[in-house]
């Protein structure tokens, strides 16, 4: 065999075999972005696709291609877990969650900015806050480089969704699966999908015990201040922006369970926690005195209730479903109860005491009913607070 007819014969089974992986990608479209999925509905409904932990790429995709959307979710992975764009509260309306795991504030305000130029009707922002992710910078471990987020392209986004190891090895997998039901974890119009009832037994309190001992921003104690401070004075122009184009704001600061609560207070970090929830009261406050027909609000509820205080070692009550999948992650039914009190539609309105507006002059109140509660959990929980203590020293 000459050398020029080996090099023919290489290319020829090079083109091949990347024409094959890019006919599976476009066939199983686990990722939807193709829109040419061919597996059964009732194997892979077209409404879900894969999740991955990289999820920046398929997300500025997934925008791009939108229309419509009224209401953008914000925040990091406790709102794309817990926030719902097909709530009942927001029957009739069309959202989209935009949460991002890990995401800090600077990433979620590109990928808010990112959201506005593609979709001018959003008039509605709910924006979930948490103190753990607050401060940081645009973390280079995901693939937030490689997004439409990130100014790329998302034609590159394409290209990776066909040829890259990772999602070429998904959407095999799926296809793989696609005979019986596709198993992956899967999202909806950009919130984590929950398939079946939350797990129950043993295996919770594992859960719980894992993500607490493992956190990955590794709180010993104080975050930096002045990053935080930076942060917030990102956070300022960015609001006022908003509020003066008439998009109304709703910031969230999101529910923890109270292993996880208590756990911010044996750390040593409850004081700042304290000081970073006054820093967003001042800022809302501040910002009603500027121009604008949008509306600021700032609702807190991170902070004990009879649903952020349901036991770990014990099933939930008659009626109830488990609200958190660890200390940190919610589940979608307590944020249709959060969105409830934030959008109540139709009667849907949340007239539980969960959750609390932060109205001028109601922090420091907030604040102290807040501890005093813990003060409360604490003293009927000896169990739960000495379990919790157990998991500081593994840090």
């Amino acid at each position: 065999m000459t050398a020029r007819t080996y090099l023919k014969h290489f290319f020829a089974f090079a083109l091949s075999g990347l024409a094959l992986i890019a006919l599976v990608g476009l066939g199983v479209d686990g990722f939807g972005v193709f829109g040419t999925r061919l597996i059964a509905e009732s194997h892979f409904p077209s409404n879900l696709r894969l999740s991955v932990s990289g999820d920046r790429v398929t997300k500025a995709i997934e925008i791009a291609e939108r229309h419509g959307d009224t209401i953008l979710f914000l925040g990091d992975s406790r709102a794309q877990h817990g926030l719902d764009p097909d709530a009942p509260t927001l029957a009739g309306t069309t959202a989209y969650n935009a949460a991002l795991a890990a995401a800090s504030l600077r990433e979620q305000i590109m990928v808010l900015d990112y959201a506005l130029s593609h979709e001018p009707a959003i008039k509605h922002v709910v924006w979930g806050l948490s103190l753990e992710e607050f401060p940081f910078a645009i973390a280079t471990s995901g693939d937030y480089a490689d997004s439409g987020f990130a100014h790329r392209s998302i034609v590159s986004g394409f290209l990776r969704h066909l040829f890259a190891v990772d999602w070429a090895g998904a959407s095999l997998k799926a296809l793989m699966e696609a005979p019986r039901h596709v198993r992956a974890s899967m999202k909806r119009n950009g919130v984590a999908a929950v398939d079946g009832d939350p797990v129950e037994g043993p295996a919770i309190a594992a859960r719980f015990e894992g993500e607490l001992a493992g956190t990955a921003r590794e709180l010993h104690g104080d975050l930096s201040q002045s990053a935080l401070d930076e942060a917030q004075a990102m956070f300022v122009p960015k609001l006022a922006k908003l509020k003066a184009a008439g998009i109304d704001v709703d910031l969230v600061i999101e529910p923890m369970h109270v292993w996880r609560l208590e756990f911010f207070r044996l750390v040593g970090i409850e004081a700042q926690h304290e000081t970073w929830k006054r820093g967003l009261a001042q800022t809302v406050e501040t910002l009603a005195s500027e121009p604008g027909a949008g509306k600021i609000r700032l609702f807190d509820f991170a902070k004990p209730h009879p649903f952020t205080e349901q036991s770990v070692f014990d099933p939930p009550l008659k009626g109830e479903r488990r609200y958190f999948l660890e200390s940190s992650h919610f589940y979608p039914w307590l944020g249709d109860k959060i969105l409830a009190k934030l959008l109540p539609r139709r009667g849907l309105r949340e007239t539980s005491s969960f959750g609390t507006e932060i109205v001028p002059g109601s922090i420091d109140e907030d604040i102290a009913s807040a501890k005093s509660d813990l003060d409360q959990w604490e003293a009927s929980h000896p169990r739960d607070v000495g379990y919790v203590r157990e998991l500081i020293p593994k840090r």
